[in-house]
């Protein structure tokens, strides 16, 4: 009987030894330090803070730019937690990131940026809409000019009618009437379209109940001279 028990305590111990190694490297690797976006669309003139997640108290982040014609940084925090960036041309730059302990760099980090022009007008592909209670309908618009990368903040004026989100996904929640507002945040410039939903049984619309619509988006070439 005391062989048996202590052949089943050695059991446990080699199976504890080779379980709880694995589960340190697991959460060892989630613990490194990384940043919270890696490729970013940004509009001339605009701003946006990148941060470092996981940075060890005795760690510092250093940050570097490959083009400072095209992005800088703005400000930094202690010991580069993070770092205020800001898109002042048209064109792409690498930021980079040494995560550093003393002199020794430990771990290199880096976000892709491509930045591009400002929108300067937008409009709707579509107007005038109708929907059935409960159909989705993804709108379309058209943001001038087209080498912009920039995305409009979507708003309904009526959400007991229907609500948008922010990848321009229409709900039609009940029957009446909302309007659709578009916005380019940087040059203030809006669109409008108008949502008429009516009640699920309804014919008028020719849109079958709880299906997601997409319409193909208008291409328009507009030289930037």
């Amino acid at each position: 009987m005391k062989r048996k028990t202590a052949l089943f305590l050695v059991l446990a111990l080699l199976v504890c030894s080779i379980l709880v190694p694995a589960t340190a490297t697991s959460e060892a690797a989630s613990q490194k330090p990384k940043l919270n976006i890696k490729k970013l669309n940004m509009t001339v003139g605009n701003n946006f803070r990148l941060r470092v997640y996981n940075l060890k108290k005795k760690y510092k982040a250093v940050y570097s730019v490959s083009d400072e014609s095209v992005i800088k940084i703005e400000n930094r925090a202690s010991r580069g937690k993070y770092a205020t960036i800001k898109a002042y041309s048209i064109g792409s730059a690498t930021i980079n990131v040494a995560i550093k302990k003393g002199k020794k760099v430990k771990r290199r980090l880096k976000c892709q940026i491509k930045v591009s022009p400002v929108g300067v007008s937008i409009k709707f592909l579509k107007r005038n809409i109708t929907l059935q209670e409960n159909a989705r309908f993804r709108v379309k618009t058209i943001i001038k000019p087209n080498t912009s990368t920039e995305q409009p903040i979507y708003e309904s004026d009526n959400p007991e009618v229907a609500i948008i989100n922010s990848r321009g996904i229409i709900t039609a929640v009940g029957p009446g009437t909302a309007t659709i507002t578009a916005t380019l945040l940087s040059s203030n410039q809006t669109a409008t379209c108008t949502v008429t939903v009516t009640e699920a049984n309804s014919e008028d619309s020719g849109l079958s109940k709880g299906k997601k619509y997409s319409m193909a988006p208008k291409i328009i070439k507009e030289s930037l001279s």
